[in-house]
């Protein structure tokens, strides 16, 4: 099932206003500020749609984030496991990827599950 988040919409409170000015202002300015308000919204995600049944199988991950960890890491030039690692625990790329939901369900990816597959 097809599992995408409209980036274009707006969050009635702010989900980063716990970062304080400094540390917003920041972030806003740098690369993670850019990709979050320009790059990410226009991501090709729709598609990818005709790839997805919408009434069987599990839901997606969410896609703008999983196509813009895939933008990230060839941007950083990382392997697999280290963007697996900057996409769980770094705040900047939660940012970055606009990842909200503080559960591990959103910013979580299991690596040995992704590659058995391939």
């Amino acid at each position: 099932m097809f599992h995408a988040k409209n980036h274009k919409h707006y969050h009635i409170f702010d989900p980063w206003s716990y970062l304080g000015p400094k540390r917003r202002e920041a972030l806003d300015l740098s690369w993670a500020g850019l990709f979050q308000q320009k790059i990410l919204p226009e991501l090709p995600v729709e598609s990818l749609r005709r790839h997805y049944d919408d009434w069987q199988g599990r839901p997606t991950k969410e896609l703008y984030s999983m196509m813009g960890l895939m933008i990230l890491q060839q941007m950083h030039d990382l392997t697999d496991e280290q963007a697996v690692e900057q996409f769980c625990f770094n705040i900047k790329w939660h940012y970055t990827l606009n990842i909200t939901n503080p559960e591990d369900t959103a910013s979580y990816v299991n690596l040995k599950n992704t590659l058995d597959y391939a």
